[in-house]
């Protein structure tokens, strides 16, 4: 909106105020400022007012105006938002208090140095599917469903601002943040994506960090439930091969299961047909038949046929019976490792009370 409109459409005694932080690397404050206001105006009109009439030096990183390209990220009166986004009538008389997101190193006044987040995002491996997936791809549905919100991100980096770890570590060496957990499970969940990225959400990528507050779901504009569809099934993932107990057992046993089975596989039978890459070793998938049933994948079979061990339930106790040898029109859908299964004790209380049922019967 131009600020001749502005001037047109305000009443005689309407305005805001507006606390505008003002500086750079050596320092700063809030300074005042009185804008005309009228309805429908979004806080980037106002700021855009200042710079018009008050202050032509103010530092104000903007595009789109139409909270597509996520440039105009500030913390309003405290909170992360989109400044286009963010009407003014919200604040009911309230001076609106506008400042630079506070987890990146401030250039002047509301715009931030983000660049540490492109750096990251060039450590994280891309897209990869099998070498002989056929072009065109083809997905279930469910699955281009699935992998679309992931795309829906702006990258404003809001909830890289609110994210607790990434505010309380200068260095950001210790998470990649909720953006990226947002980019890995994209490519994670990807039904036609081979690569195994928990090694890196394990070490350097710091997914343990996080401890689920679901502060980065609450500020994102476009409505990403990040914690929920993004960084839980990536701990899962992670927990299930880094800490599953029968994981560690199959790889002392057999060293051509586990998480290596389907590249070991490859090394031993070059010549012969190796199984679709869309199944990774150890993830869950849903199988078309008996029910819609869980099961886990134990190896990628050359034949395309998948090695699986099929979850069955006994009010709340978990058994997998296996293996099983199944085709792989008999699976759905990859949903990733534990999805709506669950982790951790559970998994352990259930083998060791199999173990020990196992000696006591033998």
């Amino acid at each position: 909106m131009s600020e001749s409109k502005l001037a047109q459409k305000a009443g005689p005694n309407s305005s805001i105020v507006l606390r505008i932080f003002r500086g750079d690397t050596n320092g700063g404050r809030e300074q005042r400022f009185e804008v005309p206001s009228i309805e429908g105006m979004v806080v980037l009109d106002a700021v855009h007012y200042v710079q018009a009439h008050f202050a032509n030096d103010l530092a104000c990183r903007w595009n789109c105006k139409a909270a597509r390209c996520g440039s105009c990220s500030a913390e309003i009166n405290g909170r992360p938002r989109l400044m286009c986004k963010t009407r003014v009538d919200e604040f009911d008389n309230e001076d609106i208090h506008v400042g630079p997101m506070r987890a990146f190193p401030l250039i002047k006044d509301l715009v931030t140095d983000v660049s540490w987040n492109y750096e990251v995002n060039k450590q994280i491996p891309g897209f990869t599917p099998a070498p002989s997936e056929p072009v065109p791809y083809k997905m279930l549905p469910e699955d281009t469903e699935r992998v679309y919100e992931y795309r829906k991100c702006i990258e404003c980096f809001l909830c890289q601002d609110v994210c607790h770890v990434l505010r309380n570590h200068d260095d950001k060496s210790a998470y990649y943040g909720p953006r990226y957990m947002v980019r890995i499970a994209a490519l994670e969940m990807h039904p036609l994506d081979t690569r195994k990225r928990t090694g890196l959400l394990h070490g350097k990528a710091g997914i343990g960090m996080c401890n689920i507050t679901k502060c980065c779901q609450e500020v994102c504009p476009e409505h990403i439930k990040i914690t929920d569809n993004a960084i839980i099934p990536l701990k899962e993932r992670t927990a299930s091969d880094v800490y599953d107990p029968v994981v560690r057992i199959a790889r002392k046993i057999n060293p051509f299961r586990g998480v290596a089975a389907t590249a070991a596989l490859e090394e031993a039978r070059p010549s012969q047909a190796t199984g679709p890459q869309r199944f990774s070793v150890r993830d869950v998938v849903r199988l078309k038949t008996r029910g819609r049933r869980l099961a886990r994948v134990g190896s990628v079979l050359p034949d395309r046929r998948l090695e699986v061990w099929v979850l069955q339930m006994n009010g709340t106790v978990q058994h997998w019976d296996g293996p099983k040898v199944v085709r792989t029109s008999d699976v759905a859908s990859n949903y990733g490792p534990l999805d709506d299964v669950g982790i951790g004790a559970k998994l352990v209380e259930q083998y060791i009370t199999e173990d020990h049922e196992a000696q006591h019967n033998g």
